[in-house]
């Protein structure tokens, strides 16, 4: 137990317990040795809890949602014709050095969201019967809160993808060339991905994982109040209808664009 000061002698070296740990004390004078000792396991647990990852994933995923807004805005040009895209592709090119940070930045945050998820999906089946109460709200039943985990993973995949494609690609070449287009010449990134996407097969691929993405937002939003407890029971479910509303938004928005190329190369021509 721990003595009042009064009835302490100094140097006494009785014990007393805090938590489960057995601690002397030797002086009133080395009582906030222990203090940062508990501070310091007190820290080592929360960044070892469900919450931190948790905490880890609502972040990263609240910065890559503004990314793939960001993102769907920019690739939307590309219904303005080749002058507007390409603008907006030299623009982002004009970057240099910081352009790269950015996308390493960006990786990164991908990884962080995608291993941390894992983490938590697999630590959740261990402990299933002590999840916290706020996990099992009406959301979670649904097909986008069931698929969270391999919708993640999959897009993971398809960013590397993606990355080969468009990111690495040369924007210079034969592949940029777009028949019935600027008298045969090349349209840089535009011409890239107008030829991508010409592709049944591939924008057929593009839609479905833009589904994915959708679905993945539609649980992923709603989920991040949830895990900052910040939503009270009657926001829930408007912030559920504008998760769902925002998936929807992103879904259809990207979907646009292969759709617009394929209309253009095989029914209506360029």
């Amino acid at each position: 137990r721990w003595l009042p000061a009064h009835r302490r002698k100094r140097g006494d070296t009785r014990h007393f317990l805090w938590g489960s740990a057995r601690l002397s004390m030797v002086s009133p004078n080395n009582f906030g040795i222990y203090i940062g000792m508990s501070d310091s396991l007190a820290l080592r647990a929360r960044l070892t809890s469900t919450v931190f990852f948790e905490l880890v994933v609502a972040i990263t995923g609240v910065l890559l949602v503004f990314f793939i807004l960001a993102h769907l805005a920019g690739n939307l040009l590309l219904l303005l014709g080749p002058a507007a895209f390409n603008e907006y592709a030299a623009r982002l090119e004009s970057l240099g050095e910081l352009l790269w940070v950015m996308r390493v930045g960006l990786f990164v945050t991908f990884v962080a969201h995608i291993s941390t998820a894992i983490h938590l999906g697999i630590s959740n089946r261990k402990k299933r019967a002590h999840q916290y109460l706020e996990h099992r709200y009406v959301s979670q039943r649904t097909l986008a809160s069931r698929t969270m985990l391999y919708s993640g993973i999959l897009l993971f995949c398809f960013l590397l993808l993606h990355l080969t494609d468009f990111t690495l690609r040369s924007k210079e070449g034969p592949l940029t060339i777009v028949a019935g287009m600027n008298s045969g010449e090349g349209l840089a990134l535009y011409g890239l991905v107008w030829n991508k996407f010409a592709n049944p097969i591939f924008s057929l691929i593009y839609i479905a994982a833009m589904t994915a993405l959708g679905f993945h937002l539609t649980h992923a939003v709603s989920s991040v109040f949830v895990t900052l407890g910040v939503l009270s029971d009657s926001m829930t479910r408007r912030v559920e209808l504008g998760a769902r509303l925002l998936g929807a938004v992103v879904a259809v928005g990207f979907s646009l664009i292969p759709l617009f190329v394929l209309v253009r190369a095989h029914l209506i021509g360029v």
